[in-house]
């Protein structure tokens, strides 16, 4: 197998046989996903980053991938002897993929920057293009991925059947999500709407797939509705669809390699998403003379509003994560307790087999992060192995799953046996910081850069910060990453002005991470909740807890702690006790009891 710097080379030749100086790698696919599946996977292939989020340019001479400080650990790891350069985004002096490539435009007069159309947004290729033209350079696309060629050994993509949601886990029937979005197509005098993202696809039409993306229930397609079809592309085309698959009227299924050609024969006005559609299709809908309007997806928007058969999927399954994880850190206590040796490896083991005893269990909803001492000041750190867990360290599990129609996500730090004054200090600053944006309530329509500022400001106040959001949303079985909005500083974010609103479910999450020290993250989940309209009408929104997992006591330093914030953990913990116990045996019920007395 070629090592990463061949495969570079190889990467050249083909560049230099196209005309093109610098080639982008992105980390999404045709879809955009955030998760790939195996054969996808292009950016990890050339670079030996693995990481869910950064970009890979490769110039005639260097190379730079960009990731924001979830990943710059683990980056700087997997990138050693690659010839890669790792520019840390978000930190002083560290320029972002369209930053970095306009200096190179305006330092190299006619530079030309190859792209596949078909693997980056419409809304970033028209920012970069418009960016480095100014400067005499040029974006070029380039017909088929040159990564293609050289990954020899790609896998095979996935064709196995796909999994029909009972409409007591959906609340809509797929003819009914369709007739919604007809609705809004007609508001904004569009014949039709094209669709490469995968959740809007099975959420629209009710189905999931086992194993098509790893930790995603989605499958590989692609979708165009219009006034009076919809048109689905997969691969196998309809042998995938399962028996008890809903009749959607006007519903044709077409093989997977048959959209190019229908998108280059469209017609009429075309809704595409400028954040979540490619270039390539928005350019072959342009060549074949359609009017393509750009505006949020309809399908997005409706999806991250949950509609109350979701919302109680989401909660039923969010309690039953809580349970296993709740169970798991009681044995993990009872384990330090007895001089046991337990390490991330095994943690990680003990707490997938309590997801799996749940009824309804269908997967993981990303990689379980189970982080000790140091290497939990890896944001995204999955590499979980038989590292010990030390006395007078912090734990950090970081884990979800997809239970009974609805996906989980949620954290806890931990100390194993008893930590030091400023593990504890640190603990309870990034409580307060949580504490401070769960108890707020927010007008209806606020952005989400707002809740971020006020889940900071403890933390802040203190000269801590963090280097990613502080929430995002959590589809209904699933991606656990789901827009369109975001809680994060505006300066991160784009979608972080987009307007929260009720029946939105999203994270909150902030932390602090120190390399060498270690790091602590909280994090629940919340459904957003409208209140009474206030005294003069204005809306509210209260932000309710779906996740129910006590906080760690023995780190708390309640002297750091003002009254409203005390009282919010008691009442939060009562919770716990209360929803947790029926699902608990005697004995796990009466440690939890005394856990938080």
């Amino acid at each position: 197998m070629a090592t990463i710097p061949e495969r570079i080379a190889a990467l050249r030749a083909a560049m230099e046989e196209q005309g093109v100086f610098d080639y982008i790698v992105p980390s999404a696919d045709e879809h955009l996903n955030e998760y790939l599946p195996r054969w996808r996977g292009r950016r990890e292939f050339m670079s030996g980053f693995d990481g869910s989020a950064g970009d890979l340019l490769i110039g005639r001479d260097d190379a730079w991938l960009y990731a924001d400080g979830r990943y710059h650990l683990q980056a700087e790891t997997q990138l050693a002897n690659t010839g890669v350069q790792l520019m840390r985004v978000g930190t002083a002096g560290a320029k972002g993929l369209v930053a970095h490539l306009e200096e190179r435009a305006r330092k190299h007069p006619g530079l030309v920057v190859g792209i596949d159309p078909m693997a980056v947004p419409l809304q970033f290729a028209e920012n970069l293009r418009r960016r480095i033209e100014r400067h005499g350079a040029s974006l070029r696309e380039v017909s088929g991925n040159l990564v293609d060629p050289i990954w020899t050994d790609r896998p095979e993509p996935v064709r196995s059947q796909l999994l029909a949601l009972p409409p007591h886990w959906t609340g809509r029937t797929a003819t009914e999500k369709v007739d919604d979005i007809r609705e809004d197509l007609k508001k904004v005098d569009a014949e039709s709407v094209a669709v490469v993202k995968l959740d809007q696809i099975a959420w629209l039409l009710n189905l999931r797939s086992h194993d098509d993306i790893p930790y995603n229930p989605v499958f590989e397609s692609f979708l165009y509705l219009d006034r009076e079809s919809v048109h689905l592309f997969l691969r196998g085309a309809d042998a995938r669809l399962p028996n008890d698959v809903e009749a959607v009227p006007g519903l044709s299924v077409h093989e997977y390699a048959d959209w190019a050609p229908f998108v280059s024969n469209a017609s009429g006005k075309v809704v595409v998403d400028p954040a979540g559609t490619t270039l390539g299709v928005a350019s072959a809908l342009e060549a074949a003379g359609c009017d393509v309007h750009r505006m949020l997806s309809p399908l997005e928007r409706r999806k991250a509003h949950k509609n109350p058969v979701e919302q109680d999927a989401m909660i039923r399954a969010n309690l039953r994560a809580s349970v296993a994880k709740t169970r798991a850190l009681l044995w993990l206590k009872r384990a330090v307790a007895a001089g046991g040796c337990v390490t991330e490896s095994g943690f990680r083991d003990k707490i997938e087999s309590l997801y799996r005893e749940q009824e309804d269990y269908f997967g993981l909803s990303f990689n379980t992060i189970a982080a000790t001492g140091r290497n939990a000041a890896i944001i995204h750190y999955g590499e979980c192995d038989e590292t010990p867990l030390e006395a007078g360290h912090l734990f950090l599990i970081d884990s979800g799953a997809h239970i009974a129609g609805g996906t989980t996500d949620d954290t806890r730090t931990v100390a194993v046996g008893t930590c030091d004054g400023e593990s504890k200090k640190v603990y309870t600053l990034v409580l307060k910081a949580h504490i401070n944006a769960a108890r707020q309530t927010i007008p209806d329509g606020a952005g989400g850069a707002a809740l971020d500022a006020l889940c900071r400001a403890p933390m802040w106040n203190a000269g801590l910060n963090y280097d990613h959001g502080t929430g995002h949303g959590v589809g209904a079985f699933l991606c656990v990453h789901e827009g369109p909005f975001a809680i994060a500083e505006k300066e991160r974010r784009q979608n972080a002005t987009h307007p929260l609103s009720a029946g939105i479910i999203s994270s909150i999450e902030p932390g602090y991470y120190r390399p060498g020290w270690g790091g602590v993250r909280i994090e629940n989940l919340y459904l957003y909740r409208q209140l009474d309209a206030g005294p003069d009408g204005r809306k509210w929104l209260q932000l309710d807890p779906v996740t129910w997992i006590p906080f760690d006591p023995a780190l708390i330093d309640d002297t750091l702690l003002e009254t409203p914030e005390r009282q919010w953990i008691a009442w939060y913990h009562g919770e716990c006790v209360k929803r947790l116990s029926p699902h608990l045996p005697d004995d796990e019920r009466a440690e939890l009891e005394a856990l938080v007395s």
